[in-house]
């Protein structure tokens, strides 16, 4: 029995990550998605509750979903790898699919090469020292054209990850192609489904629009500012992200006038806005440092989220367990939005 790994958010589902599953179908018997929970890579809430988002992937296909603890969800690209890679490789999977920009294999294989050379990192730390965010620093370092595209910079950290923890799972990447911003062609991006309610009948599925809260974001971003208005100074210099002195930022930015106001006071070059907005959860959800580390030095919890009736073999593979801070994450979802959790594991036919 082959198992694919495919290492998702589904932040909505749409065609093309339907695309993406069937790919992987034809190469294993099993399709398991590793996927993020309430929280994402953006440093924001989902768009659905995970157990809505998991139904979506086992109606596009899936056999099992299982979830991507939020410390690594809800990391830079290299954690986000490394934390679903390690859970493939806890499962067993034999092939690890994700789609890329290029479409090539060898092509990553060889910025892989260069990214790990001490060279390239010595001038890596150059550049981030002078202002320059981690991707533009990497893809300067590397020359890699190829890593000024996301899902490419995102497959790079893939094949890392499978070299340091499980070299037997071998890697399949599936070119995106067409126009991944919404505005022509077969496909659509999931940030411009979640921004254009429009396009969302041509490139996702009604099974999917029926389940997007276009709240949860707005009332996140209000709570997140009443927060970080009371946040601790001593207490921020332990949360992961937090370093060269930003905690002063964090503590003297505007809270009275609104999350964009606070955001744009705290942003500085080196810190993007997507990974303040990781630092700001990650102040919510007092993830420290340590924190991180210690998940990077064990196995993640492998907590299921949807299976197939068909594909329940695949359940002994998992402990089925979760960790404190996905269950605050959750906690904090479920005050945004108000929604239930299923008491049992959801089984589709």
């Amino acid at each position: 029995m082959k198992i694919a790994a495919i290492i998702c958010e589904f932040n909505p589902l749409h065609s093309g990550h339907k695309r993406l599953i069937d790919y992987a179908k034809s190469i294993a018997e099993h399709v398991v998605c590793i996927m993020s929970g309430n929280f994402t890579q953006r440093g924001l809430p989902a768009c659905a509750d995970k157990y809505s988002r998991a139904k979506h992937a086992v109606m596009s296909g899936a056999d099992m979903v299982i979830e991507l603890p939020t410390v690594f969800a809800t990391a830079s690209a290299q954690n986000f790898a490394r934390g679903g890679v390690a859970i493939a490789h806890k499962i067993g999977a034999d092939y690890l699919v994700f789609g890329s920009e290029c479409g090539d294999l060898q092509q990553l294989n060889e910025c892989v090469r260069l990214l790990d050379k001490s060279d390239v990192q010595q001038q890596i730390k150059r550049q981030m020292s002078l202002g320059v965010s981690y991707p533009k620093a990497v893809a300067t370092a590397t020359g890699c054209a190829a890593l000024d595209k996301p899902n490419n910079t995102l497959a790079v950290e893939y094949l890392r990850a499978i070299a340091e923890i499980d070299n037997s799972i071998m890697p399949f990447t599936l070119q995106r192609e067409d126009n991944f911003n919404g505005e022509y062609g077969q496909f659509a991006s999931s940030a411009a489904l979640r921004q254009n309610k429009d396009l969302r009948a041509r490139y996702s599925y009604d099974f999917v629009c029926d389940d997007i809260n276009d709240t949860v974001v707005d009332r996140y971003c209000d709570f997140a500012t009443k927060f970080m208005s009371v946040a601790d100074m001593q207490k921020l210099q332990q949360i992961e992200g937090v370093t060269e002195g930003l905690e002063n930022r964090i503590v003297a930015a505007d809270k009275a006038h609104g999350f964009e106001k606070m955001m744009e006071d705290i942003k500085t070059k080196r810190y993007t806005r997507l990974k303040l907005q990781r630092i700001v959860l990650n102040c919510i959800l007092d993830i420290r440092r340590n924190d991180v580390q210690l998940c990077k030095q064990t196995l993640p919890a492998t907590k299921v989220l949807a299976v197939k009736k068909s594909a329940a073999t695949l359940l002994s593979r998992t402990d089925n367990q979760s960790d404190e801070i996905t269950t605050r994450a959750d906690n904090l979802y479920r005050s945004l939005t108000g929604y239930s959790y299923p008491t049992k594991l959801p089984v589709f036919d």
